[in-house]
């Protein structure tokens, strides 16, 4: 029998076997009521989650939309002008290029036969 159990026993009372009995009852609604309070704070963590989860999921929403609304210009056909505008700008430098290059060529070749007249 427990040490103390003796001294919670009087004539009359409760025996050893009832206070063992009322003790584990107590026990047992003491860790029920532990769960019970448990429970209740990680609902109310998981609810803190969903609330920021779902916030987050809002402002991502909306950052796609902004980026769909950004990028309607390429899907139209923009970019596809913009390129072949490029590339005309592209083929006109090198055509400027070579005229360049053509003329420097004529300027060379004239400086070159008035070096050969004076000689």
């Amino acid at each position: 029998m427990i040490s103390g159990a003796e001294e919670l026993v009087t004539a009359g009372g409760p025996s050893a076997p009832a206070w063992a009995f009322f003790s584990a009852i107590s026990l047992a609604l003491i860790a029920v009521l532990g769960q019970q309070l448990k429970a209740r704070s990680d609902a109310k963590a998981n609810k803190e989650t969903l609330e920021r989860v779902e916030n987050e999921a809002i402002k991502a929403h909306e950052s796609a939309s902004q980026a769909q609304e950004n990028t309607t210009n390429v899907s139209n056909g923009f970019a596809r002008r913009m390129d072949a505008k490029l590339d005309r700008l592209i083929d006109s430098i090198q055509a400027t290029n070579n005229a360049l290059q053509k003329q420097e060529e004529a300027h060379r070749a004239h400086l070159e036969w008035h070096l050969k007249k004076e000689n």
